[in-house]
């Protein structure tokens, strides 16, 4: 999914999880405008990192915005994970295993660093 079409999805996500928690009163109006403002107020994204970067600010100032930041970069995460193990995999069937070995190690690196942050 491009960039574009990912902020889409969040803006849908954001707009559900805020009528939802006005409905829930979770939320007070103003506070639900001033979210919706402060996102906009982000836009444009340019790229995946931008927008997790984002999302984690605005999470540390709205619980809404925080769980979409949680969502989204559990996708990231989990899209990362998936491109590593299809090169491991790549390499292992070339025969390349200290390849793979040296890849899946850049793999647990950004993780821990990820986990820093």
């Amino acid at each position: 999914m491009d960039i574009t079409q990912e902020v889409e999805e969040v803006k849908k996500e954001l707009l559900q999880l805020i009528i939802e928690h006005l409905k829930s009163n979770k939320i007070e109006a103003g506070a639900a405008q001033q979210l919706a403002r402060d996102f906009l107020a982000v836009l444009p994204i340019k790229d995946q990192a931008d927008l997790l970067q984002k999302l984690k600010n605005l999470g540390q100032k709205y619980p809404e915005a925080e769980k979409v930041y949680l969502d989204e970069l559990e996708k990231a995460t989990d899209e990362k994970r998936d491109q590593v193990l299809n090169q491991m995999r790549d390499f292992i069937r070339q025969g390349n295993i200290d390849s793979a070995i040296s890849t899946a190690k850049t793999l647990t690196e950004s993780s821990t660093i990820e986990n820093r942050t």
